[in-house]
Protein backbone atom coordinates (compact mmCIF):
# COMPACT_ATOMS: atom_id res chain seq x y z
CA UNK A 1 0.00 0.00 0.00
CA UNK A 2 2.87 2.26 1.12
CA UNK A 3 4.46 1.91 -2.21
CA UNK A 4 1.31 2.91 -4.24
CA UNK A 5 0.68 5.64 -2.33
CA UNK A 6 4.30 7.02 -2.83
CA UNK A 7 3.53 5.87 -7.00
CA UNK A 8 1.04 7.66 -6.84
CA UNK A 9 2.40 10.90 -5.09
CA UNK A 10 5.35 10.68 -7.31
CA UNK A 11 3.08 10.70 -10.32
CA UNK A 12 0.92 13.74 -9.49
CA UNK A 13 4.47 15.49 -8.85
CA UNK A 14 6.23 14.84 -12.01
CA UNK A 15 2.44 15.92 -14.44
CA UNK A 16 2.27 19.38 -12.27
CA UNK A 17 6.24 19.69 -12.55
CA UNK A 18 6.17 19.42 -16.07
CA UNK A 19 3.11 21.38 -17.12
CA UNK A 20 3.52 24.99 -18.11
CA UNK A 21 1.95 28.28 -17.22
CA UNK A 22 1.34 28.94 -21.31
CA UNK A 23 1.80 27.37 -24.28
CA UNK A 24 3.43 28.39 -27.88
CA UNK A 25 2.27 27.81 -31.21
CA UNK A 26 3.75 27.14 -33.64
CA UNK A 27 6.98 26.02 -31.64
CA UNK A 28 9.55 27.27 -34.24
CA UNK A 29 9.63 29.34 -37.89
CA UNK A 30 11.44 28.66 -41.59
CA UNK A 31 10.85 32.24 -42.98
CA UNK A 32 12.08 32.85 -46.52
CA UNK A 33 13.91 36.56 -45.75
CA UNK A 34 13.30 37.22 -49.50
CA UNK A 35 9.75 37.79 -48.84
CA UNK A 36 8.63 40.57 -46.69
CA UNK A 37 5.56 39.80 -44.46
CA UNK A 38 4.82 39.61 -40.68
CA UNK A 39 4.50 36.23 -38.31
CA UNK A 40 2.35 35.55 -35.98
CA UNK A 41 2.71 33.59 -32.85
CA UNK A 42 -0.19 32.89 -30.43
CA UNK A 43 0.15 32.14 -26.04
CA UNK A 44 -2.13 30.38 -24.95
CA UNK A 45 -2.62 30.66 -20.87
CA UNK A 46 -3.18 27.40 -19.25
CA UNK A 47 -3.87 28.44 -15.82
CA UNK A 48 -6.68 29.78 -13.65
CA UNK A 49 -5.49 33.08 -12.92
CA UNK A 50 -4.44 36.21 -15.31
CA UNK A 51 -0.73 36.14 -16.65
CA UNK A 52 2.47 38.94 -17.69
CA UNK A 53 4.45 38.00 -20.39
CA UNK A 54 7.24 40.01 -21.64
CA UNK A 55 9.10 38.49 -25.37
CA UNK A 56 12.70 39.79 -26.60
CA UNK A 57 14.34 37.93 -29.09
CA UNK A 58 18.03 36.45 -27.52
CA UNK A 59 21.09 34.79 -29.64
CA UNK A 60 20.84 31.41 -30.83
CA UNK A 61 24.26 28.60 -30.08
CA UNK A 62 26.24 28.29 -32.92
CA UNK A 63 24.88 31.12 -34.76
CA UNK A 64 26.09 34.27 -33.03
CA UNK A 65 27.67 35.90 -36.55
CA UNK A 66 24.46 34.65 -38.19
CA UNK A 67 21.60 36.11 -35.88
CA UNK A 68 18.76 38.06 -36.58
CA UNK A 69 18.40 40.06 -33.14
CA UNK A 70 18.48 43.89 -34.50
CA UNK A 71 16.35 42.93 -37.87
CA UNK A 72 13.12 41.39 -35.66
CA UNK A 73 10.71 44.11 -34.57
CA UNK A 74 8.49 42.40 -32.06
CA UNK A 75 4.65 43.82 -30.80
CA UNK A 76 3.55 44.14 -28.80
CA UNK A 77 6.52 43.40 -26.12
CA UNK A 78 4.67 42.91 -22.98
CA UNK A 79 1.14 41.61 -23.07
CA UNK A 80 -1.31 39.77 -20.64
CA UNK A 81 -3.58 36.82 -21.07
CA UNK A 82 -6.73 35.95 -19.57
CA UNK A 83 -7.05 32.96 -17.39
CA UNK A 84 -7.66 30.11 -20.24
CA UNK A 85 -7.36 32.88 -23.23
CA UNK A 86 -5.16 33.29 -25.99
CA UNK A 87 -3.04 36.13 -27.02
CA UNK A 88 -1.41 36.88 -30.50
CA UNK A 89 2.13 38.49 -31.08
CA UNK A 90 3.19 39.39 -34.17
CA UNK A 91 6.84 40.03 -35.37
CA UNK A 92 8.54 41.24 -38.52
CA UNK A 93 11.87 41.50 -40.07
CA UNK A 94 13.81 44.93 -40.66
CA UNK A 95 16.55 45.67 -42.67
CA UNK A 96 16.66 42.19 -43.99
CA UNK A 97 17.96 43.84 -48.03
CA UNK A 98 21.65 44.32 -45.98
CA UNK A 99 21.79 40.55 -44.92
CA UNK A 100 24.54 38.47 -47.07
CA UNK A 101 22.91 35.20 -48.39
CA UNK A 102 23.07 32.49 -45.67
CA UNK A 103 20.92 30.83 -42.89
CA UNK A 104 20.13 32.99 -39.90
CA UNK A 105 18.87 32.22 -36.76
CA UNK A 106 17.56 34.00 -33.37
CA UNK A 107 15.66 32.73 -30.48
CA UNK A 108 12.59 34.50 -29.62
CA UNK A 109 12.33 34.27 -26.05
CA UNK A 110 8.69 34.22 -23.76
CA UNK A 111 9.21 34.70 -20.37
CA UNK A 112 6.39 34.94 -17.78
CA UNK A 113 6.52 38.37 -15.58
CA UNK A 114 6.43 37.63 -11.70
CA UNK A 115 3.14 38.68 -9.69
CA UNK A 116 4.05 41.26 -6.83
CA UNK A 117 4.23 38.68 -3.39
CA UNK A 118 1.41 40.20 -1.00
CA UNK A 119 2.00 39.71 2.41
CA UNK A 120 -0.91 38.91 4.92
CA UNK A 121 -0.78 40.59 7.77
CA UNK A 122 -3.11 39.11 11.17
CA UNK A 123 -3.96 41.19 14.48
CA UNK A 124 -4.36 38.51 16.76
CA UNK A 125 -1.28 35.25 15.35
CA UNK A 126 1.40 35.83 13.55
CA UNK A 127 0.89 33.96 10.59
CA UNK A 128 3.55 32.14 8.68
CA UNK A 129 3.20 30.79 4.98
CA UNK A 130 5.35 29.60 1.99
CA UNK A 131 4.25 29.77 -1.12
CA UNK A 132 6.01 28.96 -4.08
CA UNK A 133 6.00 29.91 -7.71
CA UNK A 134 7.22 28.75 -11.08
CA UNK A 135 8.41 31.27 -13.48
CA UNK A 136 7.90 29.96 -17.12
CA UNK A 137 10.46 30.76 -19.82
CA UNK A 138 9.76 29.34 -23.41
CA UNK A 139 12.49 30.47 -26.23
CA UNK A 140 11.52 29.18 -29.83
CA UNK A 141 13.85 29.08 -33.01
CA UNK A 142 13.00 31.62 -35.90
CA UNK A 143 15.14 30.68 -38.70
CA UNK A 144 15.56 32.73 -41.94
CA UNK A 145 17.12 31.60 -45.28
CA UNK A 146 18.30 34.65 -47.52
Amino acid sequence: MRRILLIFVFICLFIQGYSLNFSIAPTNFKIDLNEKKTEEAYIINNTSHPLRIEIYIDKAEDYENMSLNENIVVYPKKISVKPGGKQTVRFKFVGIDKLKNGEYKSLMVFREVPSKIKKVESDSEEIFSTEFDFITEVAIGVKGLK
